[in-house]
């Protein structure tokens, strides 16, 4: 038997406030053969524009691989090749590893926001942007 590669998949809630508005990921976990194909998909039901796609290594910070603003795809300029990502319909989004190596042991993390501040500029390091309250004084 070969080396085995650990895929690792939060599941994520947003709007907690909201019962049954979510997004979820599959699979939750996968271990993989070297050299396999790997498809993790992620789906919102909050009406969503934007979805985004985090890899977390050792670090303790997620990195952006890949955003969509509607289906408009946007790539973070260091994400690897390997890695590829769809969005047939706006409720529905999936992250691809073309060949699993040691190098995509991760745990991959999806998100979504309802909008962003600068349409449809986010800067190169994602940070949440959401409409600004104006000031009561």
């Amino acid at each position: 038997m070969g080396p085995r590669l650990l895929h690792c998949v939060a599941f994520c809630l947003l709007g907690a406030g909201h019962v049954g508005a979510m997004v979820i990921q599959n699979p939750g976990y996968l271990v993989t053969r070297m050299g396999k194909p790997v498809t993790l998909s992620c789906s919102q039901n909050l009406n969503h524009e934007v979805m985004f796609w985090y890899q977390q290594k050792l670090s303790p910070a997620p990195s952006l691989l890949f955003y969509y603003y509607d289906k408009e795809f946007n790539n973070e300029k260091d994400t690897s090749d390997n890695l590829q990502s769809s969005r047939p319909n706006t409720s529905f989004c999936s992250l691809g590893i073309r060949s699993a190596g040691l190098g995509d042991s991760a745990m991959y993390l999806c998100a979504s926001s309802r909008d962003t501040e600068l349409k449809p500029y986010l800067p190169s390091v994602h940070k949440p942007l959401f409409p600004r309250s104006k000031s009561l004084l």
